[in-house]
């Protein structure tokens, strides 16, 4: 199996969302869960049925490894914040129709942030001096927990 987690056909679902930063504290985005046989376990931030995504993390079940992608980024690093800690992700560029960018990085389940945010459902997107709130809803938290339980954390 490909340690490549995310297929070149999700980059284009990713790229076709809009900035960031416009989205991010917009009505209607959430977490979703998707556990599809064959292509891996991933957490999708953005509006729900559709390939409008600013953040996904992905993963091969029982592994901790994650891949975390996000839209509309430049730069050479992924923030993700949640609560008081703070994890710096060096990340990757990747090939994208997108204007602003999509970075890549890879981590694990362990990593700071995404620790706390399987605990607290809390989770910031920093990006400069903006700091993007991407906190699950109350009925999205299962899934949040789902995601990194089968995961393996």
């Amino acid at each position: 199996m490909s340690r490549r987690l995310i297929a070149p056909a999700l980059f284009l679902a990713l790229a076709l969302g809009a900035c960031a930063s416009e989205r991010s504290s917009a009505p209607g985005y959430g977490w979703s869960y998707m556990d599809n046989t064959g292509d891996g376990l991933k957490l999708a931030y953005g509006r729900p049925n559709s390939d409008d995504v600013v953040m996904m993390l992905a993963c091969a079940p029982g592994t901790s490894a994650v891949t975390v992608t996000a839209t509309s980024l430049s730069g050479r690093e992924i923030a993700l914040a949640s609560g008081r800690v703070v994890t710096r992700l060096p990340a990757q560029r990747m090939a994208s129709d997108m204007a602003d960018g999509l970075l890549q990085a890879r981590t694990t389940t362990d990593a700071s942030a995404l620790s706390a945010f399987r605990r607290t459902g809390d989770l910031t997107l920093l990006v400069a001096d903006e700091r993007h709130n991407l906190d699950a809803a109350p009925g999205d938290r299962a899934g949040v927990k789902a995601f990194f339980k089968a995961c393996g954390a």
